[in-house]
């Protein structure tokens, strides 16, 4: 075998064995390579294999202490223990990504680990992963919507809505072929969503991925973005992906709802003082059953102040809830 498969069994080995608190010595390795029906070299050899290694850029400590073998150790990794304990938990947690491919990810995570670290990155993401429920194909939608996004292609799809009572898939608006022009795939309350432009309705939709099905990347160029087109408010508290028509609303809101109201809204909404115990906000959000249902947590400390057209909106949403007045 030549030096630089030697080489190779010898990083691996480092990678795999070692980290800050545990090193290796030139004899360890010499029985590695021997394990493997290598020929081992002289720790000599073995010394300026690591050289060899180190000057390649890898972060590799090297100890000699007077009267002891030389000792190795992988410093620093691309991805520290706990980096690489946010990135399996965000896997394990995804019902984007099902059951199978996310145990795919979290060992290859993983392996980017010492071996000792490796049972402990792993070992709580088991039972996240038994609940998963998401569709097999959703890494290849996803995939093709990346690639139309770099191409600057649109895309058709259909989407998927779920029967009553069995709840199996079935064709959203009886089968309709959506055609947008795809600008971003934005990760949100554990779900991936498109933003696109719907040339049709003359809108931006934000779709679930694991919702659209039967994608098709299409030779056409999207339309180009509005010049005002801000991707980073998709990403922000304020939109959150409901759907539903924007409007800049304002509320009155109790003192003691301000934290609820920089969660939901961030630090940008205009605050105004109106009394000892009240603040009046100006937002902007997605109006729809779901931003009504918010409201309807804070009944009694937060007042829909308008515009007309909203207030008339939640009213009749809260009448059809049995939570107001009826009309004669």
């Amino acid at each position: 075998m030549d030096s630089q498969s030697r080489l190779l069994h010898i990083l691996r080995y480092l990678y795999d064995c070692t980290d800050a608190e545990h090193t290796v010595s030139s004899k360890d390795i010499m029985c590695m390579l021997e394990s493997k029906g290598i020929s081992a070299p002289d720790r000599r050899t073995i010394d300026s294999d690591v050289d060899a290694l180190i000057s390649a850029g890898h972060d590799i400590q090297k100890i000699h202490r007077q009267g002891a073998l030389a000792r190795y150790q992988v410093v620093e990794r691309d991805f520290d223990t706990v980096e690489l304990k946010i990135l399996i938990d965000a896997v394990a947690a995804s019902q984007f990504i099902n059951a199978e491919r996310s145990k795919h990810i979290i060992e290859r995570l993983a392996a980017l680990a010492s071996i000792s670290d490796r049972e402990g990155l792993v070992c709580e993401t088991e039972s996240l992963i038994s609940i998963k429920n998401a569709v097999g194909r959703n890494m290849y939608v996803a995939d093709d919507i990346y690639r139309a996004i770099v191409a600057k292609r649109k895309i058709q799809y259909q989407m998927i809505d779920y029967s009553v009572p069995d709840m199996e898939p079935v064709p959203h608006r009886n089968g309709h072929v959506y055609t947008v022009s795809p600008y971003a795939m934005i990760w949100s309350n554990d779900r991936y969503y498109l933003v696109a432009h719907e040339d049709e309705r003359n809108t931006i939709l934000t779709p679930r991925v694991d919702h659209i099905q039967d994608i098709h990347v299409l030779d056409e160029p999207i339309k180009p973005a509005p010049e005002d087109f801000d991707i980073g408010y998709y990403y922000s508290s304020t939109y959150k992906m409901y759907t539903g028509p924007e409007h800049e609303i304002t509320l009155i809101c109790d003192n003691s709802l301000i934290g609820k109201m920089i969660d939901r809204f961030g630090k940008t909404f205009e605050c105004i003082p109106v009394s000892d115990q009240a603040f009046m906000a100006v937002v902007r959000a997605s109006i729809g059953p779901t931003f009504f249902g918010w409201l309807f947590q804070y009944a009694g400390k937060i007042t829909l102040a308008g515009p007309q057209e909203v207030v008339d909106q939640y009213n009749k949403h809260k009448r059809k809830a049995g939570r107001g007045p009826r009309e004669n």
